[in-house]
């Protein structure tokens, strides 16, 4: 049984690029459409669709080194807009939920907000 839709996610990534895969699906939800839209943005994967009636998601041409969960449904790792780290790496992107939905580490720092450290990726 899975805990987690997102870490499932996150883990396909991983392992996906590493065996160099051009694409490959996961399961569906909100939550997942939206890491995807971070990961698109910044160049950590060429594109993702959606559908609907399979409730799957194709993530298409992962790009990615690394990945490490900074939350787990067993531990929830929360931060203030002060304590936000930077990353492994000047390219490497920190996923963090907020208030105002999912932000990387720029954009909290940016406006000032906190919240649950969700992945790193580099």
């Amino acid at each position: 049984m899975m805990n987690s839709l997102y870490c499932d996610l996150l883990i396909r990534v991983k392992n996906a690029s590493r065996s160099s895969r051009k694409s490959f699906t996961a399961i569906n939800s909100s939550f997942s459409r939206n890491i995807c839209e971070k990961l698109k943005k910044h160049h950590f994967i060429t594109d993702f669709t959606v559908d609907d009636e399979t409730h799957l998601l194709t993530i298409i041409s992962p790009v990615v080194s690394d990945i490490e969960i900074l939350s787990k449904p067993g531990r929830h790792l929360y931060v203030n807009s002060h304590n936000i780290p930077w990353g492994k790496s000047p390219k490497s992107l920190i996923i963090i939920s907020t208030s105002l939905g999912l932000l990387s580490q720029r954009e909290a720092v940016a406006k000032k907000v906190g919240g649950e450290l969700i992945a790193q990726i580099w």
